[in-house]
């Protein structure tokens, strides 16, 4: 039996995966997808490329991903360590007593409630998205953040793929991968709370089983015990119900007060009574530090695991592939198509092939005539162009009147043809911005580089393009030579 892939690997593995496969034959793979799909389940989409990739990855040597994903888990355990041991060494120290005096729950609870309940604070910051006016106070906490220092340690042992590297970057250009990181470092630092709170409430409570430990209270603040009294059953409000005995009574707190000039005469006077802050403490420590960082941990899994699909389906290779498994196999008559002037660019003498579907197209710099470009997207792309838009000719009101026609339809895939010899400029980056506006976020935006002359797209071309459209980071859009 094939082993189950996690949805991480799939994230790593299928772009990768799909990359490589670009240069097989568009028909082929049209073919092939569309089978697939046919064949598994039906669910959404993220369903869909998983059941894709169960089938199309069979007998596949282990990808990267299965690498990352290991060291994933194992810098998960190491997080997990260093809260357990950062939680074993607090504790000691707050609870520390050697007779001399009380433990003092001022400073205990400073220790490990306070403390946490700050740092608590500081990381709810840091949930929602980038807000304008505190973007500079996130990007300092993300900094400072213990699971941040995990992502760039893991960064840089990882060894990964360029593409598989950059998801793990802080202010990576892609949506997608700085979602996955925001709860990939809050996974792993809620990861060392969870497991600090835990050893501190274990350590805690073997220290009171297996020694005699007394509590007082003390600080050089002019304060009331009357008020301190009320400051402790606040704090002992949300057990108070179930369980009475772990809220100090006022006596108990007016008992318990000392300074250290007096040398502790009123706590050696009442030991075992002082001893009953123990409970007080320990349920503070679980309502105040256990109980939100899991709940913290928990979301922070759950949004984890939807980040992590999203950066699976956020990938413009992935979204052709899922073009292609939703692609029609329809059959056109080729009279039209007879008539029509073969074009004078690469690979015009394959003979025509299944239609997977229909398009509009754009043709930009005058790449080819519109003839030409409805007989590349038949034979190269399996494509029926229905409607053909022209711009990039220097002139701006036909740029304008091209995004207005392009936007009267945005239901189907478009076409954006472009000479391949010439590289990518920022007049047809700002083009495709405009143009990705325009028609929203829904339709597919394929550019096609279309050579000079009677050859293929050469890979240095296609490489050039290919970190071109990267760059624009739009999951929608993606580049299609029609490899053969």
């Amino acid at each position: 039996m094939p082993r189950e892939t996690t949805l991480f690997e799939e994230a790593i593995d299928v772009p990768l995966w799909l990359e490589a496969d670009s240069l097989t034959p568009y028909a082929e793979r049209a073919r092939r997808d569309r089978e697939i799909a046919q064949q598994s389940s039906r669910g959404d989409r993220l369903a869909r490329v998983r059941a894709w990739w169960r089938s199309a990855a069979q007998g596949a040597a282990e990808g990267a991903g299965a690498r990352l994903e290991r060291l994933r888990t194992i810098v998960t355990i190491v997080m997990a360590a260093a809260g357990c041991t950062t939680g074993v060494v607090v504790a000691l120290a707050a609870f520390a007593y050697d007779g001399s005096e009380p433990v003092n729950v001022v400073r205990l609870l400073a220790l490990l409630v306070g403390v946490q309940l700050v740092l608590l604070a500081l990381t709810l910051v840091l949930l929602p998205g980038r807000v304008p006016g505190l973007r500079h106070i996130q990007d300092l906490l993300t900094a400072l953040n213990p699971g941040a220092w995990a992502v760039g340690v893991y960064a840089k042992i990882a060894r990964a793929s360029p593409d598989a590297a950059r998801l793990f970057e802080l202010h990576a250009p892609r949506p997608a991968a700085r979602r996955f990181v925001k709860w990939q470092l809050l996974y792993w630092s809620q990861t060392a709370a969870v497991t600090f709170n835990v050893a501190a409430l274990v350590t805690a409570i073997l220290l009171v089983t297996f020694s005699d430990l007394a509590f007082g209270w003390s600080t050089t603040l002019e304060v009331d015990t009357t008020r301190v009294s009320r400051i402790v059953q606040a704090i002992a409000s949300p057990w108070a119900s179930f369980a009475p005995l772990a809220v100090p009574s006022p006596e108990l707190v007016e008992q318990s007060q000392f300074f250290r000039l007096e040398r502790a005469d009123i706590a050696a006077g009442s030991p075992r009574a002082l001893g009953a802050w123990w409970p007080f403490t320990v349920l503070a420590l679980m309502t105040y530090g256990l109980l939100p960082r899991l709940l913290l941990l928990i979301l922070a899994a759950l949004r984890l695991r939807a980040a992590t699909g999203a950066l699976l389906l956020e990938d413009s290779r992935v979204t052709a592939l899922l073009d292609r498994m939703a692609s029609p196999a329809i059959e056109t008559a080729a009279a039209q198509h007879d008539e029509a002037p073969s074009p004078a660019i690469g690979l015009a003498t394959t003979g025509d092939r299944p239609m997977t579907g229909a398009a509009r197209a754009l043709i930009w710099e005058n790449s080819l005539p519109p003839d030409a470009a409805r007989s590349y997207a038949r034979r190269q792309l399996g494509l029926e162009v229905l409607d053909v838009a022209e711009a990039g000719a220097g002139r701006l009101n036909v740029d304008r009147a091209a995004l207005e026609q392009l936007a009267m339809d945005s239901s189907r895939t478009l076409i954006v043809f472009t000479p391949a010899w010439e590289p990518p400029l920022l007049e047809l980056r700002d083009f495709l911005g405009a143009l990705r506006q325009r028609i929203g976020p829904a339709a597919s935006i394929v550019v096609a580089p279309v050579p000079d002359g009677p050859r293929a797209v050469t890979d240095v071309e296609r490489a050039t393009w290919h970190r071109a459209i990267a760059q624009l980071a739009d999951p929608k859009m993606y580049l299609e030579t029609g490899a053969a």
